[in-house]
């Protein structure tokens, strides 16, 4: 959660997402941070020359971004989206206690959304939108329906599923105003002490807070990829998907987009964060994502902050904390991958292997320098 790359989305260093995801964001601000201080010991040992030299070197890393082929231009046709914040009844932990009008509150938003005559390809709710699972409770079906059938289009709803083997599942479910449940995404990350928790009765021993969560939420087995038909554009379009805590995480998003995913979208719960500034870090994860795959991004969330950002990472509307909101926007599709989306794999190895190689040249140096110190200390004897 606390990456150096995710402070990056308003800086030109952010741009490097693009060509080597989060990890070459973060070097790139670790390297300017020691080029810097490096610099300030040279001020303060009045070697100018040096620092102005490595001053230069600062200014020239992070404008180097601005220099990167970012572009949110479409390449395989536009989306029509509507996303809906519902609000919840209630601030806190207990708010979801309030599941049915929760669920009534994203309708209400839906209907909203619909009244403004605009044409749309699919409707996005967020994370715990419908905590109660329609595919298995009729009045949450007739709910989920009658909001589909408001706009004419499918809905990919935030709700949950509870297996026969135990547990919960976490899902983003695609429901057609016609033929109800569709494809379904089971989030694969589960945060650990939030939505599982882990050695339950060492934890317990520390606080009793942990029985809040009474039933462990368990992982899903497949990709976060959901097709949505767009009648208009005559073919499906896929969205990659990754629910709330899941944008922190590269593989997620990067395994999405290399299936094929033109739109990124990022379902979320903020109801329990209060007023905190989370929601606007996810904001900020989510921007950098959006650059680094090349892929309009969608965060939606129950409460705010939910926004509309384009491929360029750069946000085109978004909505305040607690408040309902209505967001639509057309979404340019590009189906092209990025340096990052292509080799982020071999990225992140070659960062760990320098970190490898770099420790074991500090090794190596301090060895030397023991030598070589070990005569003089003799000498001294």
């Amino acid at each position: 959660w606390g990456r150096l790359a995710f402070a990056q989305a308003d800086s030109p260093l952010g741009a490097w997402a693009w060509a080597g995801g989060v990890p070459a964001v973060s070097f790139l601000v670790a390297a300017g941070g020691a080029l810097l201080g490096l610099a300030l010991v040279a001020i303060r040992r009045l070697d100018l020359g040096t620092a102005s030299g490595r001053l230069l070197l600062v200014v020239a890393v992070v404008a180097s971004g601005w220099f990167l082929p970012l572009s949110s231009q479409a390449t395989a046709g536009r989306l029509e989206v509507g996303a809906v914040q519902g609000n919840v009844p209630d601030r806190g932990l207990d708010s979801f206690s309030q599941a049915r009008e929760v669920l009534r509150n994203h309708v209400a938003g839906t209907q909203a959304l619909a009244e403004r005559g605009e044409p749309l390809g699919v409707v996005l709710w967020p994370e715990n939108s419908s905590d109660i699972d329609p595919r298995a409770d009729a009045e949450a079906a007739g709910l989920v329906t009658e909001a589909a059938r408001a706009v004419g289009v499918p809905i990919l709803v935030g709700t949950d599923r509870r297996p026969e083997t135990g547990g919960r599942l976490n899902s983003a479910l695609l429901w057609d105003p016609v033929t109800g449940p569709g494809q379904s995404y089971d989030k694969l990350h589960p945060t650990p002490f939030a939505e599982y928790i882990p050695m339950r009765s060492i934890a317990r021993a520390v606080s009793d807070a942990v029985d809040r969560v009474r039933t462990d939420m368990i992982p899903g087995d497949h990709l976060g990829v959901i097709d949505v038909e767009v009648p208009r554009l005559e073919r499906a379009v896929r969205l990659g998907v990754g629910i709330c805590f899941e944008v922190a995480y590269d593989d997620i998003i990067r395994n999405a987009v290399q299936e094929g995913a033109e739109v990124i979208v990022i379902p979320t719960n903020n109801a329990t964060f209060g007023r905190t500034d989370l929601s606007l870090q996810q904001l900020a994860m989510s921007r950098i994502r959006a650059m680094e795959h090349g892929r309009a991004t969608v965060q939606v969330s129950t409460v705010g902050v939910s926004a509309i950002i384009n491929p360029a990472g750069v946000v085109l509307e978004r909505t305040e904390h607690w408040a309902p909101a209505q967001l639509r926007a057309s979404l340019a599709l590009r189906d092209a991958p990025t340096p990052a989306t292509r080799f982020g794999d071999a990225v992140t190895w070659g960062f760990r292997g320098l970190s490898v190689a770099c420790l074991l040249a500090g090794f190596a140096g301090a060895a030397r320098v023991r030598r070589a110190e070990r005569p003089v200390a003799e000498a001294v004897r």
